[in-house]
């Protein structure tokens, strides 16, 4: 059985770890029980069995398989701590279980960690954000006789009130976030209607200093408070258009929001309320992560205190409310959160079942994940699925930089195998890589010649400089897709096969009560490439059923206006558009909600 894995990896192949679940859960014998005792205070039991083993090679696997288990439980449950019960005659599976320690760095401080201890670092961050300190986690092993009963997990009830939050956009301006790793998509409702929406592309992985990612992000509220403020007194012609061109500048941004806000006069009003997603953990409205890639400039900044820095990140909420009315809400979740609150929000509004909540992905940059409960909470807890080990095996892409365009290594971690690497546009351009040099090698020179791909020395990139190519090179490959090229139809088959088995995942360790899946973003804002995607993960799980984030989700006023709008779609602008009533949800507190 385990040689089988073994075999498959050598020979670059995917090992899928529900695969290598489903083998051992069968045929294992030894117990390796994981209860995750969570920020609640509840416990979650995950009965692990292992096989027996014989040599050093099947040893090493079975242990990546434990670690990518555990490590798969920490990015997305979080924890304050981890009980392992198993039968402590086994020498070989005790000391795997007492060797988590070292595995995960937890004696280590955050700076120094690598590889599995840095969801360590997110899991402390948010221990400190909800405990002030009070918890450290940790590991402990005992022997499976003293192991206790554990419930499972039982469902949320609660009251739906997506139906409800449209109706509270009347009479109020509200500015939505959609905060990207590529881009920044901006909403904003007046009295009901999509008033203005503004696009702006930015790269901050690139920046070194938290201002550099804090101001650009105010300076937009700010200019879209100006423009607003002109459009709700029925002054639309003063409206700088450039200012709110996709191509502007940061230094035409400012221009333009201090010509409107000298322009509106008594006019310029704040937000009622700001709704916003950002793409990293957020927990209770503060970004609470720090560990993804577009924080990477921060954190290699030698000369600066990155847990400094970061926290002025962590702050954005309490620097936004500068644009709101006084004592007006700032909502802040996950970008993954938040496309699953836009499909709940939407489905409500058509007089769809809501009863089981939404669970959605982003699929552009990288995998996001949204998981909504009925009531409209969103569980704290990382959930960041993006880390998820999915593949064990892969053995020749391991042997990339994380960099390189080839790597199934994750750039933050150096992991192998992470969702990373696997279904956002990075999925996309390692399959091309893998694939494009031998079973279409004048596609493959056409990318390079494009300047799609670049080579610097051994390792092989999309550029980022001069001209960011991600997103043309994304763009070019889905259309080639969409055309009918066949190692690009297959590059989006396999991208959905990953998606199989990122439901299969979620399913194993979540346990969501909602079943379906809807995809939000760039991978699927064309028709066919959402086919090809939804073909790919059929194959492997026929009962999983997707739905993409087009112009059918449209039900509630301003996301059919979204859909008729000249200049963007729903796959683009649904999350800032569905960032605004993310930001009534604020209001709902202070307002008497119609039955």
């Amino acid at each position: 059985m385990i040689q089988d894995f073994l075999q498959r990896a050598a020979h670059d192949q995917s090992v899928y770890i529900t695969d290598v679940r489903e083998a051992f859960q069968t045929k294992g014998t030894r117990p390796f029980h994981l209860h995750v005792t969570l920020y609640d205070r509840s416990v979650r039991a995950f009965a692990l069995r292992l096989p027996e083993t014989s040599g050093e090679a099947e040893e090493q696997f079975v242990a990546e398989y434990v670690h990518a288990n555990v490590y798969n439980l920490l990015s997305s449950l979080g924890g304050v701590g981890i009980r392992i019960y198993l039968d402590k005659s086994d020498k070989s599976a005790l000391a795997l279980a007492e060797g988590l320690d070292t595995v995960f760095q937890l004696d280590l401080p955050k700076p120094a960690r690598t590889g599995y201890g840095k969801c360590l670092n997110v899991n402390e961050r948010v221990l400190s954000a909800l405990f002030g300190g009070a918890e450290r986690f940790a590991f402990s092993v005992h022997d499976v006789g003293e192991e206790p009963a554990v419930e499972p997990p039982r469902a949320v009830a609660g009251r739906p009130v997506f139906a409800k939050l449209p109706a509270m956009t009347r009479g109020r301006m509200v500015l939505g976030m959609d905060i990207g790793g590529t881009d920044v998509k901006l909403a904003v409702s007046v009295d009901g209607q999509l008033a203005l929406c503004k696009e702006f592309d930015w790269f901050p992985a690139s920046c070194s200093l938290a201002e550099q990612i804090t101001g650009p992000l105010l300076l937009l509220a700010r200019l879209l408070r100006a423009a607003g403020s002109l459009y709700r007194a029925g002054r639309p012609g003063e409206i700088d258009r450039a200012a709110l061109g996709r191509h502007a500048s940061l230094d035409e941004i400012q221009r333009g929001a201090e010509a409107m806000e000298r322009a509106a006069g008594a006019d310029l009003r704040s937000f009622d309320a700001i709704g916003l997603c950002f793409p990293d953990v957020v927990i209770r409205n503060r970004i609470v992560g720090g560990e993804t890639h577009k924080t990477s400039g921060l954190r290699n900044n030698p000369d600066l205190d990155y847990e400094t820095q970061f926290a002025q990140v962590t702050g954005l909420n309490q620097a936004l409310a500068a644009y709101v009315v006084e004592g007006g809400p700032v909502m802040n979740t996950n970008d993954g959160p938040m496309a699953a609150f836009a499909a709940a929000v939407e489905q409500a509004a058509g007089s769809g079942d809501v009863s089981r909540g939404f669970f959605a992905h982003t699929l552009g940059t990288e995998l996001g994940a949204g998981w909504v409960r009925p009531d409209g909470s969103i569980p704290e807890i990382p959930l960041e699925v993006y880390n998820f080990i999915i593949d064990l095996g892969s053995h020749v892409q391991r042997g990339f930089g994380p960099e390189d365009v080839r790597s199934v290594n994750n750039v933050n971690t150096g992991l192998p195998g992470t969702l990373q690497r696997y279904t956002g546009q990075s999925g996309v351009f390692r399959l091309a890589a893998k694939w494009l040099p031998e079973r279409a090698p004048e596609l493959m020179g056409e990318v390079l010649d494009r300047g799609f791909f670049r080579w610097e020395g051994d390792m092989l990139a999309v550029p980022t400089r001069p001209q960011d190519m991600r997103k043309p090179c994304l763009e070019f490959f889905m259309e080639q897709a969409a055309g009918g090229q066949p190692v690009c139809e297959g590059i989006f088959r396999t991208v959905g096969e990953y998606l199989a088995v990122t439901w299969r995942e979620t399913e194993y360790i979540l346990r969501p009560e909602a079943k379906d899946r809807t995809l939000f973003g760039r991978l699927v804002k064309l028709p066919a490439c959402f086919a090809l995607m939804r073909e790919g993960a059929h194959r492997r799980e026929p009962s999983l059923r997707q739905y993409a984030a087009d112009g059918s989700l449209a039900n509630t006023a301003l996301m059919k206006q979204l859909d008729a709008h000249p200049d963007y779609t729903v796959a683009q602008f649904a999350q800032a558009v569905s960032a605004v009533y993310y930001g009534c949800l604020g209001l709902a507190d202070e307002t008497v909600l119609p039955d």
